[in-house]
């Protein structure tokens, strides 16, 4: 498979270049690198892994509004002890480094609308490339993505997704097939016409398995004391096994104006039985933490997260604070808690550094103790 999604790109960038004289924008690589080490403890086990990524991306010029854009990542390190499950592995499933072609796309912009069809990064509730924790290789997805704005101040979307890669994936160094054969497809909309505010609404359906309706609502506003922002959200997951999460969820931040730092709480509840999934990424609930989201309930129950971030600008320009604490109140009684600390350092747009310490104390599941460090470099 491999052998033809090469030649594949190199049929497609000979055709782009014959076009380069029609081109309305030059085509561009880029590239990043990233190190990284982790180690973790679960009850009486520990282990750690060390390796790095490489990944190359070539995005062509347009020809008739039409771009082709392709990326390949690699990984190489030394994997954990097998017996040990560290949460966000480096590797594949077998703790080997691997390859991937993990980005392989046409893009089409007409009108007010675009098409990008093939392996691609996402950003949509429960379907999310979000790299925010930096593993060794983001999420990507084999899809249709049809973006709609003849709505003033809406972007409508529909999509097809038929399968994923990366750090959240059964088996990063492939595509994992999405609901069988049958994939996920997914409406929504985006609103921003009303002041300081932006609503979201979608719709996902899983043949067999799962149809999930999200809203969203986000505010941001500030006072002559303190800047403010708030979000409400609500998903309903029916399965079709018979089971239902029914989600609520809100949260606040608060920033004294001139402080550089910020105060946050939020509160996920599910009133039902069935498990509250983040599906195929990172998910959207506000309490999510590191380790543990509001799926670890593994049904009924709530989770409360607050903390506290801070922007050392004064200290040193690109180097920002954060710690959080999260409860999960599960209806069986077996609780859980866990604090995540963070330290982040932004040397330049391109050079950046980032430490996560995370402390998981649960009933259920057994305590946990996670540190990883990373190293991200884009030219």
């Amino acid at each position: 498979m491999n052998k033809i999604l090469a030649v594949s790109i190199g049929v497609v960038l000979l055709s782009v270049n014959l076009y380069a004289g029609e081109n309305t924008t030059k085509s561009n690589w880029s590239a990043e690198l990233r190190g990284g080490y982790q180690y973790g403890e679960i009850g009486a086990n520990s282990g750690n892994e060390a390796g790095s990524s490489s990944s190359l991306k070539y995005e062509s010029s347009t020809w008739n509004n039409i771009k082709f854009g392709t990326r390949i990542s690699a990984v190489v390190g030394n994997g954990k002890e097998a017996d040990v499950d560290i949460f966000m592995p480096f590797f594949d499933s077998k703790n080997n480094g691997y390859s991937i072609i993990n980005e392989l796309y046409l893009n089409w912009k007409f009108a007010n609308s675009e098409l990008t069809i093939g392996r691609q990064e996402l950003d949509l509730p429960f379907v999310d490339s979000d790299d925010d924790y930096w593993g060794l290789v983001p999420n990507r997805y084999e899809a249709v993505l049809f973006t709609n704005k003849d709505i003033k101040d809406a972007t409508v979307t529909l999509a097809h997704v038929r399968s994923w890669s990366g750090v959240d994936s059964p088996e990063p160094k492939r595509f994992n097939r999405i609901n069988n054969n049958d994939g996920m497809q997914i409406a929504g909309i985006e609103y921003t016409g009303i002041e300081n505010t932006t609503l979201k609404g979608f719709v996902y359906h899983a043949e067999d398995l799962v149809n999930i309706i999200y809203f969203q609502a986000d505010f941001e506003n500030e006072t002559s004391l303190f800047k403010y922002s708030a979000t409400a959200q609500y998903a309903l997951q029916d399965y079709d096994a018979g089971s239902e999460a029914n989600i609520f969820g809100a949260a606040i931040e608060i920033e004294p104006n001139g402080s550089n730092l910020a105060l946050n709480v939020a509160y996920n509840k599910n009133t039902k039985n069935g498990i509250a999934d983040v599906f195929y990424g990172a998910g959207p609930f506000v309490t999510s933490m590191e380790h543990h989201t509001i799926s670890e309930l593994e049904g009924k129950g709530s989770m409360l997260k607050t903390g506290i971030s801070y922007d050392a600008k004064n200290i040193l320009d690109g180097l920002g604070f954060e710690v959080n604490y999260a409860k999960l109140n599960r209806a069986a009684k077996q609780d859980a808690g866990g604090v995540n600390m963070k330290i982040g350092y932004d040397y330049s747009e391109n050079l950046g550094f980032k430490i996560v310490y995370s402390y998981c104390n649960d009933d259920l599941n057994g305590d946990m103790k996670n540190l990883r460090t990373y190293a991200m470099y884009k030219f």
